[in-house]
């Protein structure tokens, strides 16, 4: 762990306080504030990479975790997304653009990093509840995030399905070609509805499920409450400057 008087935490604080400056930024502080949560022992695994960051707050995140030497870990985003009832060939094509993009898995025990890396060769597949672990997120609200991707893919193969009337070459082609997805049907606009609601909390990246927004399930509360522990102790820290 580290400690809250060293040269990082006024590092990551100096970004921090960069960030709030910026209303455009407020998702990406975030992502930071997840970094913390891994340096204070409070999450497994940072993942890097998700959010849309400029390129210079990701290189002064990976130079802060090689500096601490921490293990770092480059690979394609993971998607634990349960494809079973789509057709093969919607799996193939969502999985390959998974593949494009590149993320960093920032961890602190050899254990997770052995972890990461078997996951990775796996092509970033895993189960809900392996991701939840590692990242530390509510298991709840990991599922639901898959939930609304699976409502986004049912809509999205709806449309395909309506363009090219039921022809499943045209939906492919459709599919591969990037077209418009726009729903029009009642049950294509209530899955994208469905699949696009973000509820992130106060602190940290996840997107809570609809019980851990509305107070009914507790998981979401307890781990906002560890990294505020935390955040409270760098704004003390800036009070210091």
């Amino acid at each position: 762990m580290i400690n809250l008087t060293s040269d990082t935490d006024y590092q990551l604080l100096e970004i921090i306080n960069q960030l709030r400056d910026k209303s455009e930024q407020q998702d990406v502080i975030g992502e930071v504030y997840d970094f913390l949560a891994l340096l204070k022992g409070i999450k497994p695994v940072f993942l890097l990479g998700r959010t849309p960051m400029p390129k210079e707050l990701i290189e002064k995140i990976l130079k802060l975790a090689l500096d601490l030497k921490l293990f770092v870990i480059e690979g394609c985003l993971w998607d634990a997304t349960a494809y079973g009832q789509f057709p093969k060939w919607y799996t193939e094509y969502c999985r390959g653009q998974i593949s494009e993009f590149k993320a960093w898995y920032i961890c602190r025990e050899e254990q997770f990093a052995m972890s990461i890396e078997k996951i990775i060769d796996l092509g970033g597949i895993l189960s809900m509840d392996e991701e939840a672990r590692l990242l530390g997120y509510p298991v709840c609200c990991v599922n639901a995030h898959y939930n609304r991707a699976h409502r986004y893919h049912r809509g999205s193969l709806s449309i395909l399905k309506r363009l090219a009337k039921g022809n499943e070459q045209v939906m492919q082609e459709l599919a591969m070609g990037n077209v418009q997805l726009a729903p029009k049907t009642n049950e294509e606009i209530e899955d994208f509805d469905f699949a696009f609601q973000i509820q992130t909390p106060h602190l940290g990246s996840w997107n809570m499920c609809d019980e851990c927004k509305n107070g009914i399930n507790s998981s979401s509360n307890e781990l906002e409450k560890k990294y505020l522990s935390v955040i409270e102790k760098f704004l003390k820290l800036n009070s210091m400057q």
